[in-house]
């Protein structure tokens, strides 16, 4: 028994030294390529004093016809898609972007901009209730890290919604904001309506599988593009890894690593590209990516969904997915503005 623990003490230790090195490279790569984009970095002061920059304000996202899109869309695998210029809001390509979805944790998105409309301190104390973590284990719902009678602050708060994609972190804010869960969706609710998003309905403030928490993926990419203009959310959004102060039970803090990022350490090739993003995954919704770029200097805005999930989908022991189809997709269609950008140079 003690020869089986050992083992297996020996090989968390191994794992976590693995992980280490190849976060280390990733973090220094991403400096390397895109130091004026590293916001949101490890040792930063508050989230309120790290939003300084005003984001400038996006024009509405007009989804064309098929037959203008400027990506081969033959290998990539997600069934809805939509890719947007981020400075002048055209759709650059499309497929299937106004069918409905299951949005899985691309809720969150929505999760932490109703809540920025009613946050008025981010240094706000929080203790974590037991009614926060109800369910979530059983549903393998992704949690932040903070445990039952942890005091964290607000601003810690919305980090976990959108880094690790803590549904812990989504249900405390919504129980802040609102009193429970279900006043909270109707401040979402609300929130789609007067954005104009006119294929989205939320049932929750997680994502979590319900067959009317539905949307589209042009219905995010205009979400997101509108929280975008939000400081605070778009240093969140482009945050790499955040270090959460110490607390009543964790002495040390720890670290929250986005989710983007740790499905980046397979496609090193687009550290330096993806410069922040969400990611989103149920059996029933598939794989679904939110994810600005940049190429050649220009960003853009993309989501898809819908890419293939298969009982019992493989996840590591580190909770990772071994086979990121959403991020070969963003791969595949980054790749695609890549060549064209190299093409019109050459000529």
């Amino acid at each position: 028994m003690g020869r089986t623990s050992k083992r297996k003490r020996k090989k968390r230790q191994s794992r976590f030294i693995r992980n280490t090195i190849l976060s280390l490279a990733a973090i220094s790569a991403y400096s390397l390529y895109n130091h004026s984009e590293l916001v949101g970095f490890v040792n930063k002061t508050t989230v309120v004093e790290k939003a300084t920059e005003i984001v400038p304000l996006v024009p509405e996202i007009i989804v064309p016809k098929a037959e203008a899109s400027r990506i081969d869309f033959t290998k990539v695998k997600s069934p809805n898609v939509i890719l947007i210029d981020y400075q002048t809001g055209e759709t650059v390509a499309e497929k299937g972007s106004t069918e409905r979805i299951f949005p899985a944790s691309l809720t969150k998105i929505m999760t932490v901009l109703v809540a920025l409309d009613h946050v008025v301190d981010f240094n706000q104390k929080v203790k974590m209730e037991e009614a926060y973590f109800e369910g979530l284990y059983e549903a393998r719902a992704s949690i932040t890290g903070f445990v039952e009678d942890e005091v964290t602050t607000v601003g810690e708060l919305l980090y976990g919604a959108i880094l690790p994609s803590g549904a812990d972190a989504c249900l405390a804010l919504a129980y802040l904001i609102a009193g429970s869960e279900a006043e909270f969706v109707t401040l979402m609710n609300e929130k789609a309506a007067e954005l104009g998003l006119s294929h989205t309905h939320y049932t929750n403030a997680t994502g979590l599988h319900d067959v009317k928490n539905v949307s589209s993926v042009a219905d995010i990419a205009t979400l997101t593009y509108r929280a975008l203009q939000n400081p605070v959310f778009y240093e969140i959004f482009t945050t790499l890894q955040h270090e959460v102060a110490p607390t009543n039970i964790n002495e040390e803090g720890f670290l929250m690593n986005s989710t983007v990022f740790n499905s980046l350490l397979k496609y090193p090739e687009l550290i330096g590209t993806v410069i922040g993003g969400k990611t989103g995954f149920t059996e029933q919704a598939g794989l679904c990516l939110a994810s600005i770029g940049q190429v050649d200097g220009k960003k853009y805005l993309l989501i898809t969904a819908g890419a293939e999930a298969i009982p019992d989908f493989p996840i590591d022991q580190d909770r990772h997915i071994e086979e990121p189809i959403h991020i070969q997709d963003a791969e595949n269609i980054y790749r695609q503005l890549m060549e064209e950008t190299n093409h019109v140079s050459d000529h």
